[in-house]
């Protein structure tokens, strides 16, 4: 029973690892794609995530927000998300524009330099991120820096509906920040490794079973 347990789990490791590697050349492939206008919205939008966009239309300063409590090279700092109206159709997709450390006195917000009238952007699509756990209470929308970014409350707070996904500008943008943003991978070799240690637990058991009954006899 042994045996068959950890065998199947390491068997089960190596198909994650292949699924994985299947996902990480799907990744690697939309990167090097032609980069997709987007000027108006784009139809499930969603499955275009990692891929390379460039987006004509100008940004809302007004309502541009901090996510606080974000970390580069072990300082902390803030996401400067900007809202990005796109030129046809008015569409708004938020833009992530890099991070900015945070002052000594953290109650004084870094001065974010926006620029007007209409221009084109470069990045790629990625999808929103999630909640962080732990959080409690419900975010104070009146302030300019928040805890983590909630699509459905900033909708409400500006009055408009945005796309369910962000832009992460290109560092060679201008009028960003610090943009590198961590390469997409699936750590095909950790499941790998877990692979490794299952069939290792197998085989130790085999070698325990044949021991200990070739003792007896």
């Amino acid at each position: 029973m042994g045996i068959v347990l950890f065998s199947f789990l390491g068997t089960w490791q190596v198909f994650r690892a292949i699924e994985k590697q299947a996902l990480q050349e799907n990744m690697e492939n939309k990167l090097s794609e032609q980069v997709l206008m987007l000027d108006k919205k784009t139809e499930n939008i969603e499955s275009q995530a990692f891929v390379q966009v460039k987006a004509i239309g100008h940004y809302d300063k007004k309502n541009g927000i901090l996510v606080e409590n974000i970390k580069y090279k072990g300082q902390i700092g803030y996401h400067v998300l900007t809202p990005f109206i796109l030129k046809q159709d008015h569409s708004v997709i938020m833009v992530n524009r890099g991070w900015i450390a945070q002052n000594r006195d953290r109650n004084i917000l870094p001065v974010i330099d926006t620029p007007q009238g209409e221009r084109e952007i470069h990045g790629r699509i990625s999808p929103h991120k999630s909640k962080p756990p732990l959080i409690l209470g419900e975010l104070d929308t009146s302030a300019k820096a928040w805890l983590y970014f909630d699509k459905d409350i900033f909708e409400k707070k500006m009055g408009k509906e945005i796309l369910p996904v962000v832009i992460l500008q290109d560092k060679d943008d201008a009028f960003g920040y610090i943009r590198e943003w961590p390469k997409y991978e699936e750590k095909v070799g950790m499941h790998i490794g877990y692979a490794i240690h299952w069939y290792v637990f197998a085989l130790i058991v085999l070698v325990t079973y044949l021991g200990v009954n070739i003792k007896k006899r």
